[in-house]
């Protein structure tokens, strides 16, 4: 068995990203669809709490609930991924997140009506919101698999810690982009990650 210094591990870990522009793309695109959904996350409650709504914490938990239903795409983005369609799938994944989007802000700034209609569509953009980020997760992570099987374990954590990095940054802006301009600059927020990663999948030319 051969073994490496901590510190060569580390220094590996940036000549990983320097070698594999697959990993750099996926990561990137990744962290951008994890700053859009924790920016929606983070904030939602906040909005829930609002008219029409006016929900209690029991509701805001049910809320969340649904929006975890998103993960049941998994297996089928893994099936695309896996008949050749990874490109094709993720512009799908990542233009859902931008309707999922365009969705949530739509309704969020609807201040009167059918408070349980409106509930509904939010309800649906949350769950689209899922379905596009773990999507391009799902072809993310199944690109990156097919790399370099000796550095699998070194690579995934480069791709989670990349996407992590996005998740805590989209957090971070949450309370920025609300108190700026409320729900809808949260939305405008979201958008312009979401956007970015199109822009940057139809850019690549890995």
């Amino acid at each position: 068995m051969v073994s490496a210094s901590y510190g060569a591990l580390i220094g590996s870990l940036f000549q990983l990203l320097r070698e594999e522009p697959v990993l750099r793309l996926r990561a990137f695109t990744a962290a951008l669809m994890m700053a859009s959904f924790s920016l929606f996350w983070t904030s939602v409650a906040l909005r829930l709490a609002q008219p029409p709504f006016s929900l209690g914490q029991s509701g805001i938990a049910f809320f969340a609930l649904v929006g975890a239903g998103g993960a049941a795409a998994t297996s089928a983005f893994g099936r695309m991924g896996d008949r050749g369609w990874t490109r094709t799938a993720t512009l799908v994944a990542h233009l859902i997140v931008l309707a999922a989007i365009a969705l949530a802000a739509w309704v969020g700034e609807i201040r009167s009506g059918s408070s349980v209609a409106l509930l509904i569509l939010l309800g649906a953009s949350a769950v689209m919101l899922d379905v596009g980020v773990t999507g391009d997760q799902t072809l993310g992570r199944r690109a990156v698999n097919l790399l370099k099987p000796e550095a699998r374990g070194r690579i995934n954590g480069l791709f989670v810690g990349i996407f992590f990095l996005g998740g805590a940054l989209g957090s971070a802006l949450a309370g920025t982009a609300w108190d700026f301009g409320g729900w809808i600059a949260v939305c405008a927020a979201a958008a312009c990650f979401g956007l970015i990663a199109l822009i940057t999948g139809l850019a690549a030319r890995v």
